[in-house]
């Protein structure tokens, strides 16, 4: 069986850019306050390391307040050995980010077969020429993390990438913290596709119906790491107003389908 670590937990963190962005000027459309359900199977085992099967389920929850932006996602796995032996990993995070881009709360927590391998809370901010991470509790090693200049929270990062996609450009690189912990930076490359639609969407489904998305695709590089090769990779649909579908997850040892089983919009106010 192989062995989990946070990273593995934090595909989903990299989709929840995609959430989170704030609505841009120019008459745009707002991404909606709205929760999600994703469910987990099994593309494909890459490399042979004893997993047999993979299942679960992620359910986001995104509230666009005035001020700024509530993200709260968790995300259940349960690996299944040769052996038929398993494991079950429960991952929380839940974020703040204000609409400047500039202040981050967050709050995470990772739980293995019911017992708390880790957990972190904080606040990160953003300067002019660097930003900080301060830690609280005591069972955390790490106090503090600077962040280099530069860096993006996963608001502001939403926010260039749906530019971008808008201004028809296909290329995202960016240092971006996420709230996960002292392991929460990382470089980031984004290659985003051509603008579509999709027929897919019910009746019940109305506002979703001529929405348009892109294809956008995610890669993610440890910072510690000297490799050219990714940490882990998503795929997703990104809908205009922050909805994500078709989710395909890339690990070394193996790869995730996520199929979007509900959503449901939250109309709690007429805030961009």
């Amino acid at each position: 069986m192989m062995r989990f670590k946070n990273g593995l937990f934090r595909l989903f963190i990299a989709g929840s850019f995609l959430f989170a962005g704030s609505a841009m000027a120019g008459g745009e459309v707002p991404l909606a306050s709205h929760r999600a359900v994703y469910d987990l199977s099994l593309k494909e085992i890459k490399q042979e390391n004893g997993v047999q099967n993979v299942r679960g389920r992620i359910v986001m929850e995104v509230d666009n307040q005035c001020e700024g932006y509530v993200l709260n996602q968790r995300m259940l796995v349960q690996l299944e050995n040769v052996e038929g032996g398993l494991v079950t990993s429960d991952f929380h995070l839940s974020t703040w980010e204000d609409k400047s881009g500039k202040s981050m709360r967050f709050s995470m927590s990772s739980i293995l077969d019911g017992q708390s391998v880790e957990a972190s809370d904080g606040v990160a901010t953003l300067g002019e020429n660097d930003g900080k991470v301060v830690f609280n509790g005591e069972d955390i090693d790490t106090k503090e993390l600077v962040l280099p200049k530069g860096v993006l929270f996963p608001t502001a990062h939403t926010r260039i990438i749906l530019k971008s996609a808008k201004e028809g450009k296909n290329l995202v690189s960016a240092k971006v913290y996420d709230g996960n912990g002292p392991d929460g930076l990382q470089d980031t490359l984004t290659v985003i596709g051509k603008k579509s639609f999709s027929d897919d969407w019910s009746d019940a489904d109305q506002r979703m119906k001529e929405m348009p998305y892109w294809p956008v695709q995610f890669a993610f590089f440890d910072l510690k790491g000297q490799s050219n090769e990714p940490d882990y990779e998503v795929g997703l649909k990104m809908y205009e107003n922050g909805v994500a579908t078709d989710l395909t997850l890339k690990y070394k040892e193996f790869s995730l389908s996520g199929e979007l089983v509900q959503l449901d919009f939250l109309d709690k106010n007429n805030c961009q």
